[in-house]
C-alpha cells in the first residue's frame, strides 16, 4: 500500500498518525452498508475507498451517538469536498483496521505520493542496540555447584614398544587372533562361585504393620487405578499393658490340657504323618500338588572316559523306538585325535558308548527320521548337511533278553575304536552334501517333514505317494532355509549303468549296503527360501524354528509299516499328477540372532513374472533381548510355542500363541542366571522345564504361578547345562536328560507331582489361554483409548490485544494451582522416602 513520507515518519518515531488521518473502527453492519468490507470490498492492492460526505451525515443522523463515525462529526462536518477517502490499513500502521482522511492535503498526499530520489528522503539506517550491562542476580552460583570438577590427579601412562623392537621393519598381514600369542582375546564376564559378595548394609524404608497378608489371583485386571492403603497400629496404654488381659490366661488356660496331650502322643507316635499316601486312592485322581517330594531324583549318568573328556554336549535326542537308548551330539573344547562324535548311551552300560557316529565336522544339531530311525540327519557347523544308516548296527543297541547271550562289541571286518578289553563300533557317515551348495554358516537346526507330504521344486506342499520321510529342512544364520531331498534323482538313476565302474571307485571307502551312494559329493537343496528383512537393510540370522506339528499316518487313520523302506530304491517323482494340498500349514516360527521371533511361511510366492521369491514375514516380535536358543511346540496345544533366551546372566521366557499377532500370551519375568534350554512336559500342558547356565532346574507351572518357578533345584551339574530332554518309559517311569558342558548325561526321574496332571488340566490350561488372549487384546484397546485421551500439545492462542498484560486468566490461576499441589506431593513423598 503506497504511503507518504509523513506516514512513515511519524510511524518510525512514534508519534501517532499524521496531521489529517484519524484510525477507525467499523463494524461488519457500517462495512457492509458502506461497501467497504475488509478483503472483499478493499484489499491490500485496492485499500482505497471514497465515501460520500451525504451518506456519511445520513448514517449519523439515522443512528446517533450509535454510528461508528460519531466520533468525528465535526470533521467530517468541516470537511470542504463532497467525497472522504477511507483507507484499509491491513498491517494496523496506525492501530486499527481503517484510517480516515479528513483534509483535501492528506487525501491528495496519500493518493498522489511525492516522488523524490534524493538521499534525503531514505529512512534512516536501522542501529544495532546496544548490550545492557549483566545484573548478576545469584545464579552464577548455583551453576557453579552443579558444574562438574576434577577431585583427583589424573592417572598418566606411559606406553611404549620392547627396546628389542625399537628400529624393526613393520610388515602388516592378516592373522587370527587365536594362533598368535600374544594376540588381543575378549574376556567374557562370567558368574564365579569361589566369591560371594554379602550386602551388609542396605538404605530402605520400613514400615511396621501389626499384620501383613498377600494373596494372588488368576484374574483379569479390566480397571486400571492407583490404590494406597495406610494401616495405623493398635497401641496399648499402659494401664493396659500393665493388667493381664483376661482373653489371653482363659485361652492358655483353655489350651494347656491339650497342647500337654499332643506332646505324649508324639511321643508314642508320629501324629505328623502325611496320610495322602496310605489312603489308597488312584494316582489319576489325587492332585499331586504340594503333598509328596518335588526333588528331581538321580537315576543314571552317562560318561564314556575313552571319548567324553574335553567334550561339550550340544544337542541330544531319545531313541523313537528303542527304549533307555539316548543319542548325544558332542564337540570338541580342544583339538583331539577322535574328533567330534555322535555317542549312542544306553542304561545297560552307562560307561561305554553303545555306537559312536563318525562326524566330518562339529554337529550343533541332529534329527531321527519319523519313517526309519536307523537314519539320522545332522547339521555341521561348517554349513554341510551330513547322513547315517546304522540299520546294520542297530543290534549293539538293544538290550540283551535274559537267557541269550549278548552280542559281540564288533563284526569281523567292522571298523572300530579299541579300549582295553573292548570295543564301540565306530559307524562312518553314509552321505555328505556338497560344500558348493552347502550353507555359509554353521547349521543350528533341522527338522525332517512328515511322510504325509512332500514339497516340490516349486514349493508347493503335495501328496507323498511313498508314505515315507524323504524331505528335510535346515536353518543358519546366512540368513536362509534350505530343503533337502534324499531320494535317488531321477537322472542318476538312468546314468547308473554307465558310471557304475567310477561309482564304485569314488564309493570304495564306504559300505557297500550303503542307500545313500548316490547323495555322496552331489547332495544340494532344491529350494533355498532367504529370509529377507523387510524393515531394514539385511536379513535375518535364523538358530531355531518350528513347523506346525503335522499328524502322522497313524494318526491321520494309515497304517504304518514295520518294515523299513529301502531308499536306494526310492526315486524323486517328475511331479506331474501330484495333487497340491491347500490344508497344510506352511507357516513357521523362526527364532533369530539378534532375538527376534519371525512369524512367516516358508513357501515361496511367485511374482507377475513367475519367479519365485521369498515371502514376506506375518509378523516380526522383538520380545527377546538376544539370540533365541528355544522354539518348542507344546505336546497339547499345537498352536502353543515356547521361546527363550538369555543375556547377561538373566534370562526371558515366552509364550506364543499361533494367529494371535499382538505379542505374546505370557511373559515371564526375568530370572538370575542364563537360560541355556527349555522344554515342555510329555504328560502335563502347563508344565515346562528351564535348565540354567550355573546347573539349576527351575519347573514352571502357569495354573499355579505365572511370576515364579514352582520348583528350583540347585547343583544338578557342575558344568553349564546346555540341553534337556524329557522322555516317557512308563506310566510311572519319567525321566529328564541332562547334558552339560563337561560332557556328562545324567539322567533324572521326575517325581509325581511334576507328571500326574490334576483333573481337567489341559481344559483349565486352554482356559487361561483364553484368558490371557482376551487380556492381551483388552490391553491393546485401552492403550488406543489412552492414546486418543492423551492431551495433545498445540499451540496456545494468541491473546486478543484488549485483554491488559498483567491480568491473570483463569488458566493461569489453575496452573499456579497445579504447581503448589506439584510441590507439596513432592516435599510429603521425600519425608516418606518414597523419592531418590
Amino acid at each position: 500500500m503506497p504511503s507518504s513520507p509523513e506516514e512513515s515518519a511519524a510511524d518510525s518515531n512514534g508519534q501517532g498518525p499524521p496531521e489529517g488521518i484519524i484510525p477507525m473502527v467499523l463494524t461488519s453492519a457500517t462495512q457492509e452498508h458502506f461497501g467497504c468490507i475488509a478483503d472483499e470490498h478493499v484489499t491490500a492492492d485496492n485499500p482505497y475507498k471514497l465515501l460520500q460526505k451525504d451518506d456519511i451525515l445520513e448514517d449519523m443522523k439515522t443512528k446517533a451517538a450509535v454510528s461508528d463515525f460519531s466520533p468525528v462529526k465535526q470533521l467530517i462536518l468541516d470537511y470542504p469536498e463532497s467525497e472522504l477517502l477511507l483507507v484499509f490499513d491491513r498491517d494496523f500502521t496506525y492501530g486499527q483496521l481503517f484510517y480516515l482522511v479528513v483534509t483535501p492535503e492528506a487525501k491528495e498526499r496519500i493518493l498522489n505520493p511525492p516522488v523524490s530520489d534524493s538521499k534525503e528522503d531514505l529512512p534512516e539506517e536501522i542501529k544495532t542496540p546496544e548490550p545492557k550491562e549483566w545484573v548478576s542476580l545469584g545464579s552464577e552460583i548455583e551453576i557453579d555447584e552443579e558444574t562438574v570438577k576434577e577431585t583427583r590427579s589424573k592417572l598418566r601412562y606411559k606406553l611404549s614398544r620392547a627396546r628389542k623392537d625399537f628400529g624393526k621393519l613393520v610388515s602388516l598381514s592378516d592373522r587370527n587372533v587365536i594362533d598368535a600369542k600374544d594376540g588381543i582375546l575378549e574376556c567374557m564376564s562370567y558368574q564365579d562361585r569361589r566369591y560371594n559378595i554379602t550386602l551388609l548394609e542396605r538404605d530402605c524404608a520400613v514400615q511396621a504393620i501389626p499384620l501383613l497378608q498377600s494373596s494372588s489371583a488368576q484374574t483379569q485386571w479390566k480397571f486400571m487405578r492407583n490404590n494406597c492403603t495406610q494401616y495405623t497400629p493398635g497401641v496399648l496404654s499402659k494401664k493396659e499393658e500393665s493388667t493381664p488381659q483376661p482373653s489371653i490366661s482363659d485361652f492358655c488356660n483353655t489350651v494347656t490340657n491339650r497342647v500337654l496331650h499332643a506332646l505324649q502322643q508324639e511321643e508314642i507316635m508320629n501324629v505328623f504323618k502325611d496320610d495322602w499316601m496310605v489312603l489308597g486312592a488312584e494316582a489319576d485322581d489325587l492332585d499331586w500338588s504340594g503333598k509328596v517330594s518335588d526333588v528331581l531324583m538321580l537315576n543314571q549318568a552317562f560318561s564314556d572316559p575313552t571319548y567324553t573328556q574335553d567334550m561339550e554336549i550340544r544337542c541330544m535326542h531319545w531313541h523313537p523306538t528303542i527304549q533307555s537308548v539316548i543319542a548325544v551330539a558332542m564337540t570338541e573344547k580342544k583339538i583331539r585325535s577322535t574328533g567330534p562324535l555322535l555317542a549312542f548311551y544306553a542304561f545297560s552300560d552307562p560307561t561305554r558308548a553303545k555306537i559312536l557316529l563318525e562326524c566330518p565336522d562339529e554337529i550343533l544339531a541332529f534329527e531321527f527320521c519319523p519313517s526309519d530311525p536307523n537314519i539320522i540327519v545332522g547339521g555341521c557347523i561348517n554349513g554341510q548337511v551330513v547322513l547315517w544308516e546304522i540299520s546294520a548296527h542297530a543290534v549293539h543297541l538293544h538290550p540283551v533278553q535274559h537267557g541269550q547271550k549278548p552280542q559281540e562289541t564288533a563284526k569281523p571286518g567292522m571298523p572300530g575304536i579299541e579300549d582295553k578289553n573292548r570295543k564301540s563300533p565306530l559307524v562312518r557317515y553314509s552321505a555328505m552334501s556338497a560344500v558348493e551348495f552347502s550353507h555359509k554358516g554353521q547349521i543350528t537346526d533341522v527338522h525332517w517333514l512328515p511322510q504325509t507330504f512332500e514339497v516340490n521344486a516349486q514349493g508347493v506342499p503335495v501328496e507323498n505317494q511313498s508314505n515315507m520321510s524323504v524331505q528335510l529342512i535346515t536353518c543358519s544364520p546366512d540368513s536362509s532355509l534350505k530343503f533337502w531331498d534324499i531320494r535317488v534323482p531321477k537322472q542318476v538313476r538312468q546314468s547308473a549303468d554307465k558310471k557304475q565302474d567310477d561309482l564304485a571307485s569314488q564309493m570304495a571307502n564306504y559300505s557297500v549296503d550303503n542307500p545313500f551312494k548316490h547323495l555322496e559329493r552331489t547332495w544340494k537343496p532344491f529350494i533355498t527360501v532367504p529370509l529377507v528383512n523387510m524393515e531394514r537393510n539385511g536379513d535375518y540370522a535364523p538358530i531355531r524354528f518350528s513347523l506346525y506339528p503335522f499328524a502322522t499316518i497313524s494318526e491321520s487313520g494309515g497304517e504304518t509299516s514295520t518294515i523299513n523302506p529301502d531308499y536306494s530304491q526310492v526315486q524323486i517323482p517328475s511331479g506331474k499328477g501330484l495333487e497340491p494340498l491347500s490344508d497344510i500349514n506352511t507357516k513357521i516360527y523362526i527364532g533369530t540372532q539378534d532375538g527376534e521371533v519371525v512369524y512367516t511361511e516358508w513357501k515361496m510366492e511367485k511374482n507377475d513374472l513367475d519367479q519365485l521369491l521369498s515371502p514376506k514375514p506375518l509378523h516380526l516380535f522383538r520380545i527377546h533381548p538376544c539370540l533365541v536358543n528355544t522354539i518348542e511346540r507344546s505336546p497339547f496345544f499345537k498352536d502353543i510355542v515356547l521361546t527363550g533366551t538369555s543375556l547377561f546372566g538373566t534370562s526371558n521366557i515366552a509364550i506364543w500363541k499361533e494367529g494371535v499377532l499382538d505379542g505374546p500370551i505370557f511373559l515371564f519375568p526375568s530370572s538370575e542366571g542364563l537360560a541355556t534350554s527349555a522344554c515342555w512336559s510329555l504328560t502335563r500342558p502347563g508344565v515346562f522345564f528351564v535348565g540354567k547356565g550355573d546347573g539349576k532346574i527351575e519347573v514352571w507351572n502357569i495354573l499355579e504361578k505365572t511370576g515364579e518357578a514352582v520348583h528350583v533345584q540347585e547343583h544338578m551339574t557342575n558344568g553349564k547345562i546346555t540341553c534337556i530332554e524329557p522322555w516317557t518309559v512308563t506310566s510311572k517311569q519319567h525321566f529328564l536328560a541332562v547334558g552339560d558342558d563337561l560332557g556328562i548325561v545324567r539322567i533324572f526321574q521326575i517325581p509325581p507331582v511334576f507328571y500326574i496332571a490334576s483333573r481337567n488340566e489341559k481344559a483349565n490350561v486352554g482356559k487361561c489361554i483364553d484368558i490371557q488372549i482376551q487380556r492381551l487384546n483388552d490391553l491393546l484397546t485401552r492403550k488406543e483409548l489412552w492414546e486418543k485421551q492423551a492431551p495433545k500439545t498445540t499451540e496456545e492462542p494468541k491473546k486478543p490485544e484488549s485483554e491488559k498484560p498483567g491480568t491473570p486468566t483463569e488458566e493461569q490461576d489453575e496452573l499456579k494451582d497445579y504447581k503448589k499441589f506439584l510441590v507439596i506431593e513432592e516435599s510429603i513423598l521425600k519425608s516418606m522416602g518414597l523419592t531418590p
